[in-house]
């Protein structure tokens, strides 16, 4: 329903809903369950909506879903969840936020305002406050006339590679009782250690994690570790019950939603009883009584954007039966930035690497000389994925970037 008045319907996969419990702990909102059963403290009950899966802009179609993206990092940015690395990428993210919130505005005062507040928050070097708010003005006025939604659409593509986009981050201790902090993210789980002088993230693909559960305030995890691949086992006691189950909550959906082809029957089907429904099923097992799914998630990173790119295709092409023959009607006009954005992420798709689906394409095989496959993926392949021929060798090559492509937005 919130989607629906937002225009976000078409990809609200994308987003979810989360309150706080008694105890502050943002809970994502388990949409196939009650939610009475789920809430307890005073009435109201209060949700918001948050970005729950991230993705790169190129895979959003509709405008207003991107607009929620952009908010949303404001507010990641805001609040401190997400950090730009150097002056540099701060610069020109502050940038992009003042195009995005003022346009070609020739308002100086305010926009020195806007800059000072943005170097505060973001942590911007204070030795020499002057030259960067001179930097950052230099970059915005280089983007003059950009379309304040085309600044939206850059800035979300800036945050998306920063290394903590897209991530739930979650505090436990290990058996010695040394703190962790533990992100799930798009593309796997990073330990940080905060406790250790040189706390380093150590990042765990998800392809390396083999098994996961969690039990009461335990969440425990078996992973694949180091060049010989040994088993590793770790051991983590978060603050309640609740946080280990989100914890293991967030890390099958997000596996499922960025890793899988589609959501297995394992996940959709997994649920827990409270007391009163277990001693129900042991005279009737079919009983919904007291029954609570895990998981509430429905579809894929794939399925979420083939879906949503289907529906909109079906809109602009309305089909009209008839006795004998199947006609097109004449699509009902839309915003351009839909079309565009429709049109961009064709492009992107075009580009993406066949194997990971991640990277940008960048090598030919030959002899077959086909080219689908990044650098990485290209050390993997002893025959062409396509063809299925042998691979002699393989070239880089220099496809157009996302920066060498037409301004479709703007």
């Amino acid at each position: 329903m919130v989607c629906e008045c937002l225009g976000i319907n078409k990809e609200c996969d994308y987003f979810g809903l989360q309150y706080k419990t008694v105890k502050g702990q943002d809970v994502w909102l388990n949409l196939r369950n009650l939610i009475e059963h789920q809430v307890a403290g005073v009435h109201p009950y209060r949700f918001a909506l948050r970005v729950k899966f991230w993705v790169p802009p190129h895979l959003l179609l509709q405008e207003s879903t991107r607009h929620q993206f952009y908010l949303h990092a404001k507010l990641e940015l805001c609040e401190g969840r997400l950090r730009p690395t150097d002056s540099q990428a701060i610069c020109k993210t502050i940038a992009l936020l003042a195009q995005a919130e003022f346009g070609d505005c020739d308002d100086s005062v305010a926009l020195v305002q806007f800059f000072a507040y943005w170097c505060e928050h973001l942590g911007a070097p204070k030795d020499d406050d002057e030259f960067i708010i001179d930097h950052i003005q230099n970059l915005q006025s280089e983007m003059k006339g950009m379309k304040q939604t085309t600044a939206e659409y850059w800035l979300i593509k800036e945050v998306s590679g920063l290394q903590n986009f897209g991530e739930e981050v979650f505090e436990g201790r290990t058996t010695n009782g040394s703190s962790v902090l533990v992100g799930v993210g798009p593309h796997g789980i990073s330990l940080e250690h905060p406790d250790q002088a040189d706390h380093e993230k150590q990042m765990i693909p998800y392809t390396a994690i083999r098994s996961a559960a969690s039990h009461r305030r335990v969440f425990e995890m078996w992973y694949l570790a180091g060049v010989e691949h040994s088993e590793t086992l770790i051991v983590l006691k978060l603050e309640s019950s609740l946080g280990a189950n989100t914890l293991y909550r967030a890390l099958t959906e997000k596996h499922a939603f960025y890793s899988c082809e589609t959501v297995r029957g394992a996940v959709t089907s997994q649920y827990i009883r409270d007391l009163k429904g277990t001693i129900i099923s042991i005279f009737n097992e079919d009983s919904p009584l007291g029954k609570k799914y895990v998981f509430d998630i429905q579809r894929t990173c794939r399925e979420v954007h083939d879906n949503a790119r289907r529906a909109l295709y079906e809109k602009q092409n309305k089909v009209t039966p008839s006795s004998s023959t199947v006609v097109l009607t004449s699509p009902e006009p839309e915003p351009t930035t839909s079309q565009d954005s429709y049109k961009l992420a064709k492009l992107i798709d075009a580009l993406t690497c066949r194997i990971c689906m991640d990277a940008t394409i960048d090598h030919v095989f030959f002899p077959c000389g086909h080219v689908i496959a990044c650098g990485t993926c290209v050390k993997r392949c002893e025959t062409c994925p396509l063809c299925r021929g042998a691979i002699d060798e393989s070239r880089h090559v220099f496809i157009p970037t996302l920066a060498d492509l037409p301004d479709l937005h703007h």
